[in-house]
Formats: C-alpha cells, structure tokens, sequence
C-alpha cells in the first residue's frame, strides 16, 4: 500500500542532481502527503477480481484555530487472494502526520507509518521443459504451510528553520525498525533431471529476524539573488547506518527423511503437491548464515550551487564525498572495511525560447560492497574480494511545452557506463548464501520520449517510449560479452488516453484506454551450456498488454472501473531462469468508490 504518498516520479537531467546517492537512469522521489491548513477527507472502498478488498482512509486539516497545529491521517487495508495459487495476502498500513509552526520561520514536521503484511512470499514459478507456458499463470511453489509476516515501523521528524532573509537550515531524523518472521519453500535454482526440468530442487527456510535503520540529513540553504544572477548554494551532510538483530534466528533444510531414508526436498512440475509439512521430518543444515545485510554506516558531505543567468541559463555545479564502513556478521575476529568515492556532478539548463528548453547533465556513481564480500568472498563464490561499482552518466534533451503549456514534450539521450556490478549467479553455497560474480564494463545508451498534454477541456493524452542500446563489453563469462544487459528490454512504450464529458447530460463520465509494450529481454542467469561448455542464455518473451478504464464523478462522489490485461495476455514480468519466473497477472478488474468531504 502507499497511500501516505501524494506522487512518484522519476527524475531525470539535471533534476535528478541535488542530493543523496546517484542512481544510473534517474532518481526516484517520493512524496509524502503533508499535512493540511483546511480540514479535508476522503474514503475509498474498492473490490475487483481474486477476492479482493480495499479500504482507504484520509483525513487532514488544523487542530487550533490559529492552524499552527496540523494534521493529516492516513489508513489503509487490503485483502486479496491474488491471482497466484496458495498466495492469499492481508495488509495493513497507519501512517499519521502532524506539522507544528511555533513562530515565523519554523516549521516542525512529525511523521509515523507502520506496515504490515500478512501472507507469502512469492518466488515465482519455474519453466517446465523450457516451454514458458506449459504451466498456467497460477502455478507456485509455495506450501498451506509457508508464510511470511512482516512489521514495518519508522518515525521522522523534521525541523525547518529560517535563519536570515534568504538563508534557512533543514534537520531530520528517521528510525525504521523492520520484522519479519518466515515458513518457505523455494528453489534451489537447479532442476535435479535437467536439462528435462521438470523436477525442481528445492530448500526450506525457517526465519525469523529484526533490523533497524538510521537516518539523519542537515542542510543550509542560501539564496543569493541579484539583478542579473542568482544563486542558491547548498551545503549539508547526511548519514545512515544499518545492523541486524543479535538473536536473528535461521533455519534451512534442503532433505527430510520419508520412511526412515533420507531424500531430497523436490518438486514435481508434472505432480504438485501441496500439503501441511511436518517440520520434524526435515534434516537441519549447521553452520547457516543469516541473510541480512553487513553492519553499514555511510556518511555522504555534499556542496551545490546552482546559478541562474538572466532567467534563461541555470548551472548545477555539485561534489558529493561517500565514506562507507562496514564489518563482517561473524561473532569474533569482526572485520572493518571502508570504501571512500568523490562523485562530481554538473547540469546545465537553458531557455532557448518560451516553449523550449535544452538541458545537459553528467554525474558519478558509487555503489558500495559489504565488508562480507571483501573478506569472506570465497563465501560468494569468488576468487578474489569484491569491488565497489562505479558508474557515470551522460544526459542531453530537450523539455518543451505547446498550446500555453497544454502538450509537454521532453526528449532526452542518454548514455550510462557501470563496472563492477555484483550479479547473482543463481547458484548456492553449502552455507545457503547465493554466490556472485562482478560485471566487467557495461554500457546503456538510447533515447527517451515523454508527451503528455490536456489537448482539448476533455481529451487527455500520456505516452513514453524508450529506445536502450545495452551492451556487456567485459565480462568473466566470455559468452556474454556482447550481449544485452540482463532485464533491459531494447524497446518499450506505452501510451494512455483519457476522455472525459464536459457536456451538461454527460458531465462527470470518462473512459480511459492504453496500451504497453516491452521488448524481449535476457535473463540474469545462464540457463546452461553449449557442445563447447559456452554458457547459454534465454531471453523472456515481448508482450503487449491493454487496458481500459470508465470513471464517473458526481459531486463529491467518484466512481471507476478498471479493466488490466483486457485481452487475457499470458506474459512474463521477467525472473532471474527457468527456475523462477514471474508471471504478469491475467485480465482482472477492480471496482471503486470514494467519497470525498
């Protein structure tokens, strides 16, 4: 559920450039609702295909009659069996927040969300006999008796104080705490009568764990405004640290014992069963490490300054500094590891004329390893300690809006080179964890278009396609140089039309209908071998799903109705092999009304 956000977008060019790690294609930025000055609500009840239910609730709106005391209430809750066999999923989610204004120039802001989540974890299906639709859609892997239940808590608060005329100081402060207890079958990524793969070897894992999560972000802001030239300057500092709980608990067998022999786990793609499992028959592994993540703390300084030139250049001058530490999950003889990268970033936007706008940015990356790759990297499968990715990006377009703003065009080229990116192989260790190899160089260059307009009071139109020319030039795996980044589609594109009645007998009802599609694309792992021991590679299929939409809004009441997948396309979202595949969801619809007071 994300019913505490007012949008997401992805930000691209320069844009994507103020503050926080550098992302390769963009920056995804949510934002919160806030709260609201005017009290406001609404209630929404929806329910659709495979038994599914959904109530939200928002209400916001001042607590004094002064309204320095503002609050904005957002509840959730969603019942579904979802498409997928043995998947039934129950969530809940409460997320308050309150704004406080003590004087002129501060602004306090507290926010609280707790998630939870009641059902399975889905690993996907696997790929009988490499033919991608001898199974139906709705075929899992999971048992009755598998589970995952998960508890979600973070509270934030955030102070705003203006300090000068043009200068003002940001403070915020987050803690997540995350539970999670787990009953799974999965694969083991192998088929035990390959290359037939019909049988499919399988582990079970009994966890049972807790996280915690830290945040903190200050910053000055100083605006500088002049007759011709202006500039805001931003300097700031943030820092994050994670560690798991000491008493994580983990379980894993991959035999049990039938008859007083013992046997491996399997499952039969040809005969599935699906029963309640008697834990006490299992064979217990030793020595298994707990999943999570190392201990990590990460403090990144950052300086920008973006000019403005007669209100048509602007210039993002920006240097970022990342120190990262992490240390080994092992009990004694704990090893430290630090990684520090300098990452520059420069943008450049300018006013060619009313209606367009030309912009140019280039940026670094930096993804760090924990300390466990680098020390314990024969544990990950490999001969030598893992390295930090690093990464830049180069991006060049144009924004233009027509007809007073109505149509917005942006088009933009790119080109995105990554090393060292840490890919899992699919195979596992006697330890349980999943072993990797790093990415030699990698290149991603194309072009994007965005249009999006109100052409007419009632007609609207959104559409996007993505042209991406993605190549491995290095790799350890010599069959895959050459070949197309694993999960990159080269073509996507999707448009959605929305028209909606403005005459007084029609007024209030629409009809919307798109249209999306995604190219082939490769898989993350070899799905096995040639004559000549070349590892080979599967591609999951194209596909072209439609969708329609009717709306109805009298009043303070508003009614939808949404068909997905209209013609009932059997297509893949993607996976990793042909052990775990994750199918799209087949034609459903959902119904809803809100009431908004």
């Amino acid at each position: 559920l994300t019913i505490n956000l007012e949008n997401i977008e992805v930000l691209k060019g320069p844009g994507a450039s103020l503050f926080g790690d550098i992302v390769p294609g963009g920056t995804i930025n949510m934002t919160t609702k806030k709260p609201l000055e005017d009290f406001r609500g609404n209630v929404n009840f929806s329910g659709g295909s495979f038994e599914t239910m959904r109530t939200t609730v928002d209400l916001g709106g001042p607590l004094d009659s002064a309204k320095r005391i503002l609050y904005r209430f957002n509840a959730g809750y969603e019942d579904t069996k979802t498409f997928r066999d043995v998947n039934r999923q129950k969530r809940i989610m409460v997320a308050p927040s309150f704004t406080f204004k003590p004087a002129e120039g501060t602004v306090v802001d507290i926010d609280m969300v707790y998630n939870q989540f009641n059902g399975y974890l889905d690993r996907g299906m696997g790929i009988k006999e490499n033919n991608f639709y001898a199974l139906p859609r709705s075929f899992t892997l999971s048992q009755p008796s598998d589970f995952y239940n998960s508890k979600t808590f973070s509270l934030s608060g955030r102070l705003s104080q203006r300090l000068a005329e043009h200068v003002s100081l940001n403070l915020s402060y987050m803690k997540s705490i995350y539970q999670e207890d787990v009953n799974e079958h999965r694969t083991m990524n192998t088929f035990a009568d390959a290359p037939h793969n019909t049988i499919m070897n399988m582990r079970f894992f009994d966890r049972h764990g807790r996280d915690y999560t830290d945040n903190v972000v200050g910053y000055v802001k100083w605006d500088l405004l002049g007759d011709r030239v202006d500039q805001h300057f931003v300097a700031g500092v943030d820092f994050a640290q994670y560690r798991g709980d000491k008493e994580n608990q983990l379980r894993e067998a991959r035999q049990q014992t039938v008859d007083g022999k013992v046997v491996p786990l399997t499952f039969d793609l040809n005969n599935p069963t699906y029963t309640t499992h008697d834990l006490t028959n299992y064979v217990w592994r030793t020595g298994v490490a707990y999943p999570f993540l190392s201990p990590y703390k990460t403090t990144g300084k950052y300086i920008q300054d973006q000019i403005s030139i007669d209100e048509r250049l602007k210039l993002i001058v920006g240097l970022r500094h990342e120190h990262y530490s992490s240390e080994t999950l092992d009990g004694q003889n704990r090893f430290h590891a630090t990684q520090n990268a300098l990452l520059p970033r420069f943008g450049v936007t300018y006013g060619i004329n009313k209606q367009i706008n030309y912009f140019a940015s280039y940026s670094q990356g930096f993804v760090p390893v924990g300390a466990n790759f680098i020390q314990n990297y024969k544990d990950y499968g490999a001969d030598k300690p893992f390295d930090a990715e690093r990464s830049f990006q180069v991006e060049t377009g144009m924004k233009a809006g027509f007809f007073k703003e109505q149509l917005q065009v942006d088009l933009s080229l790119f080109r995105i080179e990554r090393r060292n990116m840490l890919i899992a192989t699919g195979a596992i260790n006697d330890s349980g964890l999943p072993e990797y190899r790093q990415s030699g160089k990698a290149l991603s260059q194309g072009v994007e278009l965005d249009v999006r307009g109100q052409l007419t009071r009632e007609f609207q139109i959104m559409a996007n396609y993505t042209y991406s020319d993605t190549e491995v030039k290095s790799s350890s795996v010599p069959s895959e140089i050459g070949q197309s980044l694993p999960g990159a589609p080269k073509n996507m594109a999707s448009a959605w039309l929305k028209y909606v009645f403005s005459a007084s007998t029609l007024k209030g009802l629409g009809f919307g209908a798109g249209v999306y599609y995604v190219d082939r694309k490769r898989m993350d792992n070899s799905i096995g071998k040639d004559s000549e021991g070349n590892a080979l590679w599967g591609q999951w299929p194209s596909y072209t799903t439609v969708n329609a939409a009717a709306y109805y809004h009298i009043g303070a009441m508003k009614m939808a109705l949404n068909l997905n997948n209209v013609f009932d396309k059997y297509y893949f979202l993607g996976g990793f092999d042909y052990t775990r595949a994750f199918a799209g969801a087949p034609r459903n619809v959902m119904v809803s009304v809100g009431y908004s007071f």
